[in-house]
């Protein structure tokens, strides 16, 4: 029997393989599929730039955190400097990085614009993408915020305070700076409440300050205030019973420097002073001024505040939660105050505060130097020191004024010895005006000019207010310098004279009364032009060039020699005869006295003089005083033999 034919082989084997290709690929492609379904983490790394600069991480997933606690560690970490910088940083995706193993590691640039114009502070960062279940998310930490900061680190910035500058004289002795103080006050901790006000009044009873208003502070303090009653110079505090103050629960002595000047009361309205900021400079500022910055008041310190305070620096620092441990990031080092040179001559100054020291009254005293226009001193008596008279003063110059007259004179053609009638009063418009009493009788008559000046005749000089109308007047007290601007640095009244004045106004003015007005700054400018010849205007500030004052009419040479021939015949035959015999270059001024009525209703005098002698103007004032020549001509010959 023959075998049986074998089985024929199946094939199958094609499909089995072609079915696992297949699903293999399948696989392959789902597996591909799912991934790209969140992408590469690029869409991620770009969205991230913007959330790290506004600190909304709602479109941008973050590890661990999420977007409340991404923008809670934002806060922490940046919530200094954006509040100091008052805006948010500019983060920009420097680099995206490429996307390995699920991982994407992207750089940033950070730009910060720093407050008061201290630049930009500029760093990179890198942050880590990983791609999870959920898609790409953020791996936030304080190094992706700022530049190589550890787990418990934020950002915090240090303000760095600039040296103080001073204002010094023409020589450079320091008048005003930081001098050494003890602040002098009640620490609230150490009271109970009902101990707060009887302390304080004694404390205010014991410094000399007002008690009701004191006691009202520490009051209103908080619970843990320190409350200043008095700040004193440690070189006065002998002069203050500090012993007695140290017994009383809760006296607190605290030292500090303080800007002052040299001496109390030391050229008041010319240096002016410094300050910290309270509460309304800072609320009126607009964001200018911020607590504790040093605003400054009036003169020299208000004009070259930016020199004298410098500018703040800033320091950028790494810290620790605790605030214990710091490390630099970023600095941007202060600009120390510099000096600031005045043109005042302090022995000068002092020779002049010394001359009025006596006086009862509001008195100043103005130094000027011709050739230059510059202020040497400029010094109060003791009364009145919180209104500094001799620089915004406005009073009636009396006689110190005929120097304008006279020059006004001369243009109207006459010379210094055109005779003049010099009657022992006049009539004008229905007004009648006498000569001061203490005029000598037998100089009733006729005299030139240079004697009207000499002996100070109001009548002879009234009765030529036709001759000289006044418009006339006005221009050469203009060319005299009165009515210019204030220099800057110095809060000042220059002068004034209505030109439209007419009738007994008019007449009035040619004897410096009526409605003209002057300080004592304004007529030292008047003399000093007289002997410099040619208008000056005043400065304070040394290293200001000297300014030329344009006026419509400039004093020619023929003028300035006429004026100074009879001015210098005020000392030698006139009122000012007691000044004849100083050794030196010769004297030339005038004297003056202005009518007033005084608060109580009388009649009072204001006292002028105004000298020269070289390149020294000397210009004195007592507001309730005798005759010129009676009060301030002393004090006159005084300063300049001091000088």
């Amino acid at each position: 029997m023959s075998p049986a034919p074998a089985a024929r082989p199946r094939r199958r084997a094609p499909w089995i393989v072609l079915v696992a290709v297949l699903a293999i690929a399948a696989l392959v492609v789902g597996a591909l599929l799912w991934r790209d379904r969140f992408g590469n983490g690029a869409e991620e790394a770009e969205a991230l730039a913007a959330a790290l600069a506004d600190g909304d991480f709602s479109a941008v997933p973050v590890e661990e955190l999420g977007a409340a606690g991404a923008a809670e560690e934002h806060e922490r970490v940046l919530g200094a400097l954006i509040e100091a910088t008052g805006e948010a940083p500019q983060v920009e995706l420097a680099d995206a990085g490429s996307a390995e193993d699920g991982t994407r590691t992207a750089t940033y640039a950070w730009t910060w614009t720093l407050p008061d114009d201290a630049g930009t502070w500029e760093y990179t960062t890198e942050a880590t993408l990983h791609r999870g279940e959920d898609g790409w998310a953020v791996q936030l930490d304080p190094a992706v915020l700022g530049p190589e900061l550890d787990g418990g680190e934020q950002l915090a910035v240090r303000t760095l305070e600039p040296t103080l500058g001073t204002v010094t004289d023409r020589e450079d002795t320091q008048l005003y700076g930081p001098r050494d103080v003890k602040v002098l006050g009640l620490d609230k901790t150490q009271l109970e409440d009902g101990e707060l006000e009887d302390a304080a009044r004694e404390l205010a009873g014991l410094l000399g300050t007002d008690a009701d208003r004191y006691a009202q502070t520490v009051a209103d303090a908080g619970p843990e205030a320190f409350v200043p009653a008095l700040t004193i110079r440690v070189t006065d505090e002998d002069e203050y019973p500090l012993g007695e103050a140290a017994d009383i629960t809760g006296f607190l002595a605290a030292e500090r420097t303080q800007p002052l000047a040299i001496d109390r009361d030391y050229a008041p309205g010319v240096l002016g002073s410094l300050r910290e900021a309270s509460a309304e400079d800072v609320e009126d500022s607009d964001g200018e001024i911020e607590a504790g910055d040093l605003v400054a008041s009036g003169g020299v310190v208000a004009a070259a505040h930016d020199e004298l305070v410098g500018t703040k620096g800033l320091e950028i620092v790494a810290a620790d939660e605790d605030g214990e441990d710091e490390r630099s990031l970023h600095r941007v080092d202060p600009v120390d105050g510099t000096e600031v040179r005045t043109t005042l001559d302090d022995h000068l100054q002092r020779v002049a505060t010394e001359a009025i020291a006596d006086e009862d009254s509001p008195a100043a005293v103005i130094a000027l130097q011709p050739s230059t226009g510059d202020v040497l001193a400029a010094a109060l008596g003791p009364a009145g020191q919180s209104y500094p008279v001799g620089l915004v003063g406005q009073y009636a110059p009396g006689s110190t004024f005929k120097t304008v007259t006279a020059l006004s004179l001369l243009r109207a053609g006459d010379t210094p010895d055109t005779e003049l009638e010099c009657p022992e009063t006049a009539t004008v418009a229905g007004r009648s005006f006498k000569n001061a009493d203490s005029m000598d009788p037998s100089l009733f008559g006729t005299m030139p000019l240079r004697s009207v000046i000499a002996h100070s005749c109001n009548t002879a000089l009234l009765l030529q207010h036709e001759k000289v109308d006044q418009p006339g007047l006005a221009d050469a007290a203009t060319t005299l310098g009165l009515g210019q601007e204030a220099p800057t640095g110095l809060e000042a009244f220059m002068g004034s004279i209505d030109p439209e004045d007419e009738g007994v106004e008019h007449a009035a003015a040619m004897m410096g009364q009526g409605r003209v007005l002057a300080s004592p700054l304004s007529m030292a400018v008047v003399l000093a032009s007289v002997q410099n010849g040619a208008t000056v205007a005043p400065r304070i500030l040394a290293d200001e060039e000297p300014a030329d004052a344009e006026v419509p009419t400039p004093l020619t040479e023929e003028e300035t020699a006429q004026m100074q021939e009879m001015l210098r015949g005020v000392v030698t035959d006139g009122s000012l005869d007691d000044l004849a015999d100083l050794p030196g270059e010769p004297v030339i001024g005038k004297t003056g006295t202005a009518e007033w009525t005084d608060e109580d209703g009388e009649l009072a005098l204001h006292s002028w003089v105004i000298v020269a002698q070289g390149d020294l103007v000397i210009a004195v004032f007592v507001e309730d005083g005798s005759y010129g020549s009676v009060t301030a001509g002393p004090i006159a010959r005084e300063v300049l033999e001091g000088a």
